[in-house]
């Protein structure tokens, strides 16, 4: 049952994600300028972000993201904490330099989760209390 809920959330946030498809000059940017072509490889999904000046936030297969960001004068990329800028050949170059090192540094499966492994543990140390207490008092050994 709680596979069928997870997939009807992926389905609808699917859904409501194709009303407001990924605009044509920022494809355009992944495809020529960062070389990321074809984007089925290396893109997972695509989110408009909430932020002054619009940006994009581009999430890539191996769990990691970046911004794609409308300035002034050309489209800027954010990766980590740096910012490049598009229309400047030498930010472009190093742009892409860091998103090769972004794509190829190992990242954690997003489907694992830390929570999920510390409470199974804390149910395994119950119930093993549980045996240790469920032993006859008046006896020693």
């Amino acid at each position: 049952m709680k596979q069928l809920r997870e997939q009807i959330k992926k389905e609808i946030h699917r859904l409501m994600e194709e009303k407001y498809p990924l605009p044509p000059e920022l494809t355009k940017a992944l495809e020529d300028d960062l070389k990321l072509k074809p984007l089925i490889r290396y893109v997972a999904d695509t989110k408009a972000a909430a932020t002054v000046p619009p940006s994009y936030e581009i999430f890539l297969t191996n769990g990691t993201s970046f911004l794609l960001i409308y300035e002034d004068f050309s489209l800027a990329v954010k990766i980590e904490a740096k910012k490049y800028h598009l229309g400047v050949m030498e930010e472009l170059s190093l742009a892409k330099q860091h998103l090769n090192r972004l794509l190829s540094s190992p990242q954690i499966p997003p489907n694992t989760d830390a929570s999920e492994d510390t409470e199974n543990k804390d149910a395994d140390d119950t119930s093993f209390e549980d045996e240790a207490v469920d032993e006859p008092e008046g006896e020693e050994l």
